[in-house]
């Protein structure tokens, strides 16, 4: 699906490369004007496109464009777009999200001084040369480096538990300030993704405004980028964006679902709603014109004939379809832990003092107000056993081939998956052939909670599908640690896991 924003989007970024490449300016004129007929148009030209509607019948829009039209619906793509991208440096093309640097002011820059990177404009912006430029004052350079700066940001992506210490005491110092009625975090920090790119704070309050004042003195903020009257962007001390935006309260429910995302699955939402000739977007549903829901997600879901969806399964991997056919799954929540089969044995009287009903350590324990299982850990790829254990687990890393893995399938009790977030290294096995023969031998995936070595939700996925049961640990080494059960359990909710597929969830051995 794509919306008319987006098709409208592609005509503008046509028009600023063929300005910075200094094309006629009324070609860079005519892909304008076709931006702001489609954006500002009713209606909607996918759907035309796919009835066959003759779009040269709308005005303004001739034999040409109807053909470029109608290649961006096909394909997703505009091919004089993709030639441009490649004939016009990626750092020119990275300087148009600068705010107060347009087309005409990046061609200028680059004329004068043959700069086509972020790093290039820094050094001519900090050593005074732009200054010599015509319109190139105090206050645009200084855009000029905080745009640099936030765009280098961009790309950097945190654990969300490096976040999440961040996040509460924001939600926490937002509730404190007098007029505030509701604090919510979007995004996928509200998705509870193992990586947080930024967080995206809705406030519903009485006075945006003076909440405003009260947010850009917190006392974590290292930088101000913004203080809008809906919408203010700070850096915090660990460099982490924040987005504050105001939401009225008879809209709060179609905000938050359109900022909770993901991206994928709200383009769905919106196609049904298309389909049923409903309109849904961040301020609520609507049918004829008529706003008929938005105050909360419910509401939202329901006008567009759909069930609520929990925020950690949104990223259109089948949510929708199991929505329809009642299939949805009751996923497994932190309270329904009642036992953890990776901690450390000085841990056990905190493990009791939690509730647990049994735990698992490396040693052999006698207590009777808990049950203590010995674990023992081996290497898949070679291992000897010198000592008994009540459970063998299996530790697959790096360099684990596929047929050591299956071979130790004979011996071992639950399968352990080495995985490093961020440094991006991803095991190659044969996740698929694997998961089968776990199933065959009731061999258990172990799901280790350490933030940096969660397994991927896709593969506790793809694992469930199979019939593979999973054990959700916080391998804690310390008290602190215990509580990073919690990350499993959000990942294993974000891998569809429910209470039954979760052998310490409501399920003793």
């Amino acid at each position: 699906m794509i919306t008319n924003a987006e098709i409208a989007k592609i005509f503008s970024q046509t028009a600023d490369l063929l300005e910075i490449k200094g094309e006629n300016p009324f070609k860079v004129r005519a892909y304008r004007n076709t931006s702001k007929l489609i954006e500002n148009s009713s209606k909607d030209f996918e759907k035309l496109v796919k009835e066959g509607f003759d779009l040269t019948r709308l005005p303004g829009i001739g034999n040409d464009l109807s053909t470029y039209i109608k290649e961006i619906v096909t394909i997703g793509k505009f091919s004089k777009l993709e030639k441009l991208k490649k004939e016009i440096p990626q750092g020119l093309i990275n300087m148009l999200s600068i705010e107060g640097l347009g087309p005409k002011r990046v061609k200028q820059i680059y004329d004068a001084f043959g700069v086509s990177s972020l790093d290039e404009l820094r050094k001519y912006a900090l050593n005074g040369e732009l200054d010599k430029l015509p319109g190139f004052g105090p206050k645009l350079i200084q855009k000029i480096l905080k745009g640099i700066k936030q765009l280098k940001k961009a790309g950097i992506r945190f654990l969300w538990a490096e976040v999440e210490e961040f996040a509460e005491d924001l939600r926490k110092y937002l509730l404190g300030f007098d007029g505030v009625e509701i604090v919510e975090i979007a995004g996928s920090y509200r998705r509870k993704k193992e990586t947080v790119g930024d967080l995206d704070i809705l406030v519903v309050a009485k006075d945006y405004p003076k909440v405003i004042e009260y947010f850009i003195k917190y006392p974590k903020i290292k930088e101000i980028q913004s203080a809008g009257l809906t919408r203010s962007t700070v850096f915090l001390e660990n460099d982490l964006q924040v987005d504050l935006r105001a939401v009225m309260a008879e809209s709060y429910g179609a905000a938050l679902h359109y900022f909770t995302g993901s991206k994928a699955h709200n383009i769905e939402i919106r196609k049904i709603a298309i389909e049923k000739d409903m309109k849904v977007n961040e301020y609520g549903v609507y049918k004829n014109d008529k706003k008929i829901a938005g105050k909360t997600e419910e509401e939202v879901y329901k006008a567009v004939g759909l069930c609520y969806m929990e925020p950690e399964l949104r990223e259109n991997r089948g949510e929708i379809e199991a929505c329809l056919s009642k299939s949805l799954p009751k996923l497994v929540e932190l309270k329904d832990i009642k036992g953890d089969l990776n901690i450390s044995a000085d841990l056990i009287d905190e493990a009791v003092n939690l509730g647990y009903k049994y735990v698992g350590v490396n040693k052999k324990i006698k207590r009777d107000d808990i049950k203590v299982y010995k674990i023992l850990e081996v290497d898949v790829n070679n291992f000897e056993i010198k000592e008994d254990y009540d459970f063998l687990v299996g530790i697959v890393n790096e360099d684990a081939k596929t047929e050591n893995i299956l071979k130790s399938l004979e011996k071992v009790n639950f399968l352990r998956f080495f995985r490093d977030i961020k440094t991006k290294k991803e095991l190659k096995v044969d996740f698929e052939k694997i998961f089968e023969e776990m199933k065959n031998k009731n061999v258990i995936l172990e799901v280790v909670s350490r933030p940096n070595n969660l397994i991927s939700e896709v593969l506790i996925n793809a694992a469930i599908n199979k019939g593979v049961k999973i054990s959700i640990v916080s391998g804690a080494k310390n008290k602190k640690e215990l509580s990073f059960i919690k990350y499993g359990v959000n990942q294993s909710r974000r891998g569809w896991a429910e209470n039954k597929d979760v052998i310490n969830a409501n399920n003793p051995f």
